[in-house]
């Protein structure tokens, strides 16, 4: 049982969720506006005639950005398994804040030649580093502050979080795109978006500074040494878990990618629906979860995850050929009612994903569990997705083909989510940590996380 009284839990559990919603929302804007930006970055880094090939080279890189995540995952899940999440979050917020301000300081192909998409593709890198850390730790620390019976609730502050980011990178650029010209955009517009990361870089390092470690992992230090190879660890005794974690987070990524991040491409560069309309419509999609979002943990944590899991794929199953038949019409009214609408079933998704990815592993190894499968799981879902769904619009000819993509891979997270324990009825706080004796090395590691 926990040491601190229920009023205290409460309070740490807020302070908590704050401040993985927060930061996991500046490293999300940070991450987004690259790929928001993506049209208008094409010619700048990617010259050319053809402005399709000039957009898959730009799309490529945003990909780039996902192969380094389980890397980042490898790297700071270790760290944050073995010396706590809070000092971990704090590294990766200033990672991937420095990497987004180098970004908007960068000269473009007309200055330095191929050296400016080395350069993009090299801070796209770093960027896909720090995120790689952020989920896990994130995950871990808002549900391991919550109390039991509350976890799905205090477990969507990440997804919050996300949700909070991509409309903040969305409504930023939504303004410069209607107050500057297509030539002031292309200019120095573009630069705006990377270098306010600065100042939200400060503010979210000196906010994680306030906040407390887990008091679950602070009292398995307390009772045991930490792992000595975490990574080892979790895929000797959990692999079962880091797979299942690995199919839903492709399935969940996939769709949700394709139904916010891809549909400004699909919209104004497929459809050729206004780029400022088309963000400003990103930027009510990415809203939507901050109603449905809590409201689907709330729900987790009564009727179980699995259940509320499903419903929310099974909702792409139903909506995704329609709500794409419907964008196509020509109508902005039908194809804002239509993307809206195909954005519930994600809300739905994001307020379970992560609190269900936390109890899937133990206290020991949740960071590395998480980071790892999460992340995997985004190289092949995220990672690829508007390459894939760009690429199935120019073979087949179809505006409608990126819905069958979403079809499947809702098929491929029922499949996985059929094969789950129910974890909600679980205590983090309970859990049996082997009870190895604390001494030497370890003993100074326990007393620094106390």
């Amino acid at each position: 049982m926990s040491t601190h009284p229920q009023a205290d839990r409460e309070r740490v559990a807020r302070r908590a969720g704050v401040a993985a919603a927060a930061g996991t929302a500046i490293e999300y804007y940070d991450f987004a506006i690259y790929g928001y930006l993506a049209v208008v970055l094409a010619p700048l880094f990617f010259p050319g005639h053809n402005s399709f090939v000039q957009l898959l080279g730009t799309l490529g890189v945003v990909a780039t950005g996902f192969l380094a995540r389980p890397v980042g995952g490898l790297v700071f899940g270790r760290l944050g398994d073995r010396h706590g999440r809070r000092a971990v979050l704090m590294a990766t917020v200033a990672v991937m804040g420095t990497a987004t301000t180098l970004t908007g300081l960068l000269p473009t192909h007309a200055s330095i030649g191929v050296a400016a998409p080395a350069l993009l593709t090299a801070l796209r890198l770093l960027q896909g580093f720090a995120a790689g850390g952020e989920i896990g730790g994130a995950a871990s620390l808002s549900t391991e502050s919550a109390p039991s019976r509350r976890r799905g609730l205090f477990g969507s502050a990440t997804a919050i979080g996300i949700s909070l980011g991509l409309a903040a990178a969305a409504a930023t650029i939504a303004t410069l795109s209607a107050l500057t010209s297509p030539e002031q955009m292309n200019s120095f517009g573009w630069r705006v978006p990377f270098l306010i990361a600065a100042p939200l870089l400060v503010a979210a390092v000196l906010y994680r500074m306030r906040v407390e470690d887990s008091p679950v992992f602070t009292e398995m230090v307390q009772r045991a040494a930490p792992p000595k190879a975490p990574v080892s660890e979790v895929l000797r005794t959990h692999k079962a878990s880091v797979l299942r974690v690995v199919g839903i987070a492709y399935s969940t990524m996939t769709t949700g990618g394709i139904a916010s991040v891809y549909m400004l491409v699909h919209l104004s560069a497929v459809l050729k629906y206004p780029l400022t309309w088309s963000l400003w419509l990103i930027v009510l999609i990415v809203l939507t979860p901050l109603v449905a979002t809590p409201w689907a943990g709330a729900l987790s944590d009564r009727f179980g995850r699995r259940r509320v899991l499903a419903a929310g794929m099974a909702g792409f199953l139903v909506l995704a050929v329609p709500c794409f038949w419907a964008m196509q019409q020509g109508s902005l009214t039908l194809a804002v009612v239509a993307a809206l609408v195909l954005n519930v079933p994600f809300s739905i998704q994001q307020g379970v994903v992560y609190t269900q990815y936390s109890e899937l592993f133990p206290t020991r190894v949740r960071y590395t569990g998480i980071s790892l499968g999460f992340n995997v799981g985004g190289v092949i879902g995220t990672g690829l997705v508007s390459l894939i769904a760009t690429w199935l619009v120019s073979a087949t000819g179809l505006t409608i083909a990126p819905a069958f993509y979403i079809m499947f891979a809702a098929s491929v997270g029922l499949l996985v989510t059929g094969t789950m324990p129910e974890t909600s009825r679980g205590d983090l706080a309970g859990e049996q940590e082997p009870t190895t004796p604390v001494h030497g090395a370890a003993a100074k590691q326990t007393e620094a996380v106390r």
